[in-house]
C-alpha cells in the first residue's frame, strides 16, 4: 500500500541497543501527502525509529532519503532544514518564553526564516493549532493539551515536508483527543506527509489512511488501518483481542524484552514507544 511517488524512503535500516534489536532490516516508504500511523507494543522501538529518521539517533546501517536526497550523516538540525519536522513524547519548550516566542524560534532555526516572514509563519501556525488565545502565555503555564498543541505548532513552523508525531494524544481526555484530531486533520489538508506514532489507536483509525504495526524491529502489518488491526498477528499484540473486541483502540499490551532506552548513541533515555 505504498505510494507510487515516495517522499520519505527507509531502506534496510538496522539498529541494536546492547544486543536488543530495535530495527531489523526495516524498509518502507511514505508518499507525498500520505498519512501513516504506526502502532506497536511499548518498548518496541517506535520512538527510536523516529530518532533515526529525524537525526537524533544514528542507524547501524541502512539509508534514509527525503525526496531522493540521502540524509545519512546529517544531524537533527540539518534534517529539520531539509524538511523533517517532529514532536516529542515529552513536550520540549522554553518554559519561560511565550507561545509566540517558542514558535518563532522554530520558524527561525528550523525553516531558516527571518523578520516578517518568520513572524507570519509563527502567527499562522499558532492560529492553525488553536493557540491564539494563549499566544502571549509562557509555555510553562500551559495545560497538557496546549503543550501538545505547542509541540505541533513548533514542528509545523519548520515548514516540514514530513511531520513526525510522537504520541501527541498521550495523556489527553477523549474530548481533548477529538480536538487534537481536528488539528492534525488540518495539517493533512496542507499537503504535509504525516507519520504518527500513537497508543490512542482510535486517533489513527480516524485520521490516517495507512497503518503499520511495528514489533521486534520488524513490520508485522501494513495497510488500511482497520485491515491491519484485523490481522491475527496484530490482534495478538493488542491485548490478545478476539474478533469484535475493540480494546485494541485503547492501545497495545506491554512488550517484554523490548528496548527501553533510546538516547542518541547510548540508549539511556526512557522510550515508551
Amino acid at each position: 500500500m505504498e505510494s507510487a511517488r515516495p517522499l520519505l524512503e527507509l531502506k534496510s535500516i538496522s539498529k541494536r541497543f546492547s544486543g536488543v534489536i530495535v530495527a531489523d532490516d526495516l524498509s518502507f516508504t511514505v508518499g507525498v501527502g500520505e498519512s501513516l500511523g504506526i502502532v506497536g507494543p511499548n518498548g518496541a522501538g517506535k520512538t527510536t525509529l523516529f530518532g533515526m529518521i529525524g537525526g537524533d539517533i544514528k542507524a547501524d546501517r541502512g539509508e534514509v532519503r527525503l525526496d531522493t536526497r540521502l540524509l545519512n550523516g546529517m544531524d537533527s538540525a540539518e534534517r529539520a532544514r531539509a524538511g523533517i519536522g517532529r514532536t516529542y513524547q515529552v513536550p520540549r519548550s522554553f518554559e519561560q518564553m511565550t507561545v509566540f516566542e517558542n514558535v518563532l524560534v522554530a520558524a527561525q532555526h528550523g525553516a531558516g526564516l527571518r523578520g516578517r516572514s518568520a513572524h507570519e509563519m509563527a502567527q499562522g501556525v499558532i492560529s492553525a493549532t488553536g493557540l491564539q488565545r494563549s499566544i502571549n502565555r509562557p509555555a510553562g503555564r500551559l495545560g497538557l493539551l496546549d503543550r501538545k498543541r505547542l509541540e505541533l505548532a513548533k514542528a509545523l513552523a519548520t515548514s516540514p515536508k514530513v511531520l513526525l508525531l510522537d504520541e501527541v494524544a498521550g495523556g489527553l481526555t477523549d474530548p481533548e483527543v477529538d480536538e487534537l484530531i481536528g488539528v492534525v486533520s488540518e495539517s493533512r489538508g496542507a499537503g504535509v506527509s504525516i507519520i504518527w506514532i500513537e497508543h490512542v489507536v482510535r486517533a489513527l483509525v480516524e485520521t490516517m489512511e495507512r497503518l503499520i504495526c511495528f514489533a521486534g524491529g520488524r513490520i508485522v502489518g501494513d495497510g488500511r488501518p482497520l485491515d491491519v488491526l484485523a490481522m491475527d498477528a496484530v490482534r495478538e499484540l493488542f491485548l490478545g483481542s478476539e474478533p469484535g473486541d475493540e480494546r485494541y483502540l485503547h492501545g497495545p499490551k506491554p512488550m517484554t524484552g523490548g528496548v527501553e532506552g533510546a538516547k542518541a548513541g547510548d540508549g539511556s533515555e526512557t522510550e515508551h514507544g
